[in-house]
C-alpha cells in the first residue's frame, strides 16, 4: 500500500475559506428587507401593487438563495473538519500502535 500524504494546512485552510465565505453568504442575505414592499414608493404607476409583489417575491428568492448558500458552505466547513479530526486521530493511533 502507498504511502498517504496529509497536507493539514492546506485542509485547513480551505475550511478556513469556505467558513468565511459561509459567514458573507448569510450576511448579505440578512440584508435583505423582511417587510413587504409598499406599492406608494414607486408612485401614481398603474403597475406600481404588482411591481412591489414581485420586488418582494425577489427579495424572498435572494434571501433564500443566500441563506441556503451559507447553510450548505457551513456543511461543508463541518465535513472538512470531520476529515482534518479522523486523519489526525487515525494518525495517532498509528503511531501509538507502532510505539507498543
Amino acid at each position: 500500500m502507498g504511502m498517504v500524504k496529509f497536507n493539514r494546512e492546506a485542509l485547513e485552510g480551505c475550511r478556513t475559506t469556505v467558513a468565511g465565505q459561509a459567514g458573507q453568504f448569510g450576511a448579505v442575505g440578512d440584508g435583505f428587507p423582511k417587510a413587504a414592499s409598499n406599492a406608494a414608493m414607486f408612485g401614481k404607476l398603474a403597475d406600481s401593487g404588482a411591481f412591489a409583489q414581485a420586488l418582494d417575491a425577489l427579495d424572498k428568492s435572494m434571501n433564500e438563495d443566500f441563506n441556503a448558500a451559507e447553510t450548505l458552505l457551513g456543511k461543508i466547513d463541518r465535513a472538512l473538519d470531520a476529515v482534518a479530526r479522523t486523519v489526525a486521530d487515525t494518525e495517532r493511533a498509528n503511531a501509538d500502535g507502532v510505539r507498543r
